[in-house]
């Protein structure tokens, strides 16, 4: 099943009584990024961590497909370069909160993947311009689609 940020909404919003979806980002199945709550809004993704973190989830049941993995690392080489965020400053949701395991991606080999791609452990002054936000994290989760039942759509 592919749902993407509407249906996350919705489930948020009138399952779960929030203002809106929890995350900033949705990436769906077949790799397409759709823009969830606003940037500038506090989150609802990570506890703890909502005031100064982007939430980026990914659709799928324990395996991200290749076409989701480029749109994430796109998606977060972005917001590394627009918020001054090194690679050391990208968590998956376990790393935050104990007892998850999304976004079931090995975040250390993650990270190093990042420098790759001209994101690595530099500090933020010497980050690519764009705004600054300090302390800023990005925090990467996976949504099991499985999850969603044929009333929740």
């Amino acid at each position: 099943m592919d749902v993407g940020a509407k249906e996350i909404r919705d489930w948020h919003v009138n399952g779960n009584g929030w203002s809106d979806i929890g995350y900033h980002w949705v990436i769906r199945r077949d790799g397409t990024i759709e823009a969830g709550r606003p940037e500038e809004k506090s989150g609802a993704h990570v506890k703890g961590h909502n005031s100064d973190s982007i939430g980026i989830v990914w659709v799928g049941t324990n395996k991200i497909e290749d076409k989701q993995l480029d749109a994430l690392v796109t998606k977060v080489k972005e917001l590394c370069c627009r918020f001054k965020v090194n690679n050391k400053d990208v968590y998956g949701h376990y790393e935050l909160y104990s007892g998850k395991t999304c976004p079931n991606l090995k975040m250390d080999d993650f990270r190093k993947s990042l420098a790759s791609t001209g994101i690595s452990e530099r500090p933020s002054d010497q980050l690519p311009d764009g705004p600054s936000e300090d302390d800023m994290e990005l925090t990467l989760a996976e949504l099991e689609d499985d999850i969603f039942g044929d009333d929740m759509l």
